[in-house]
């Protein structure tokens, strides 16, 4: 089998608009490059191109334009390419700000959003050149203390999202956390070529106006000086996992990013010290078409939201932007996403499943329940730009929170701390409906029995 990486810078011009909140930030310097991380795997029958970019999203229109070009020069099926997006919260838009919430009025240059795709296309060709075969190894740790799931149970019976304005309300941790390291090292001739990481936690550990990578920049970095090669960063299940401590007063600085990486690193390199290595002939590449319905409200709803537009309320309140949310929905034509999960499998050692949206870590966990693999590698916030993906008990958990408070606050939002609600599940954030997890779990089963895995 062979394997060969890519990388190609993709950070934008100073002055462009950076994505992650509600406010316009624009960038005023860089504290680490962004990059396009690829790697191509060929196996003499099937070859597969994975890209990991330093982005908070990928656009459906970027991916497919990536597959178009890739999928004629290359001759890599289309299907066999995925394209994973790390979500950064220091990095630029990629797509236009017309028609989202979160980008009203930011600013990006058309040249950047139509030059990005050729970027991630060389950083495949790069892959691609430089293809040798290699020896194999795959490995998992624990790394704790260092991920939490964002989500609390409060004194009256709700569940939020980043309570840390009101910390003597919270009763405990609402959710799971999946604090699993996975390494995968390629190897040629006792020479490392290449590593994939994956570890779900939202990199959004900084704020400001600076472009940066955020931890998963700096854990690649450690990985190129220490090892000397290429490394993709493959963001697990995290649509509910950040990195903040309730017991800690502060929630976001440089250093945050550092101490991660480091305890990520420290983490590979102890699974290095056990891996084995060792040669595979092939690779299973699959692919699965799935819709997921659009996220579900009432006519109640759209009148509620119509009268708030209407009022005289800021905004960029919460209650203004739920509104505001409700009726964009209204006015989509389409009310189904179609979507697909893609990836590959080697004998039964190792699967790597991209996936769209922010996934929240229990479906990550529940996949695994039913992929027979020592080690299955997520990739969430591949190929669409889609939002959270809640599980059905945090769907629940959201009805429960409106019984016990109907209305929404009307404080400024800048971003999802001390919203005093449910963030992921709010129409704001979330466009998917109550069963995406029945669904994600029953296509992934599909291509189970189909694999024959």
């Amino acid at each position: 089998m062979k394997v060969g990486f890519g990388k190609v810078c993709i950070t934008p011009p100073i002055g462009f608009s950076l994505v992650g909140y509600f406010v316009d930030r624009r960038s005023e310097g860089i504290i680490d490059e962004l990059y396009a991380n690829s790697i191509v795997i060929d196996d003499g029958k099937n070859l597969f191109a994975l890209v990991s970019c330093d982005l908070i999203w990928i656009e459906e229109e970027t991916t497919e334009k990536v597959k178009e070009i890739v999928s004629k020069e290359l001759k890599i099926k289309p299907q066999n390419i995925a394209i994973h997006a790390t979500h950064t919260h220091t990095g630029p838009l990629t797509s236009k700000p017309e028609g989202s919430i979160y980008t009203r009025n930011f600013y990006v240059e058309d040249s950047y959003l139509e030059i990005l795709p050729l970027f991630i296309i060389g950083s495949i060709k790069i892959a691609y050149k430089n293809l040798r075969e290699v020896e194999i190894g795959v490995g998992k740790s624990r790394v704790d203390g260092i991920a939490f799931n964002r989500r609390y149970l409060m004194k009256d019976g709700r569940i939020i999202t980043n309570p840390f304005t009101q910390k003597e309300n919270i009763v405990k941790s609402a959710g799971e956390v999946d604090d699993t390291l996975y390494v995968i090292v390629f190897k040629e001739n006792e020479k490392y070529i290449g590593f994939i990481i994956n570890f779900a936690l939202h990199p959004d550990t900084m704020g400001g106006n600076l472009i940066s990578a955020d931890w998963p920049g700096v854990l690649r970095k450690k990985i190129e000086d220490e090892f000397k090669c290429n490394a993709l960063i493959l963001n697990g299940p995290s649509g509910d996992i950040n990195h903040i401590n309730p017991a800690d007063d502060i929630t976001r600085t440089n250093k945050i990013k550092e101490i991660i990486a480091e305890k990520l690193f420290e983490g590979t390199k102890r699974i290095l010290e056990n891996m084995e290595f060792r040669k595979y002939d092939s690779i299973e590449p699959f692919f699965k078409n799935f819709t997921l319905n659009y996220y579900s409200y009432t006519e109640e709803d759209v009148k509620k939201a119509k009268k708030i537009l209407n009022s005289k309320i800021p905004k960029d309140t919460l209650k203004y932007l739920i509104g505001l949310s409700i009726l964009n929905m209204e006015k989509r034509k389409e009310k189904k996403w179609k979507l697909y999960l893609n990836g590959f499998s080697i004998n039964k050692k190792l699967c790597i499943l991209t996936l769209p949206g922010e996934v929240f870590t229990g479906i990550g966990k529940n996949i695994r329940k039913i992929l027979p693999f020592e080690n299955v590698i997520i990739a969430q916030n591949s190929n669409f730009h889609l939002g959270y993906i809640p599980t059905k008990e945090a769907f629940l958990q959201h009805k429960n929170n409106l019984k016990i408070k109907p209305d929404f606050d009307n404080v400024r939002l800048s971003e999802a701390i001390g919203i005093n609600s449910s963030y992921e599940t709010l129409p704001l954030a979330c466009k998917v409906a109550e069963n995406s997890e029945d669904i994600i779990l029953k296509t992934v089963k599909s291509i189970k029995n189909k694999q024959n895995f």
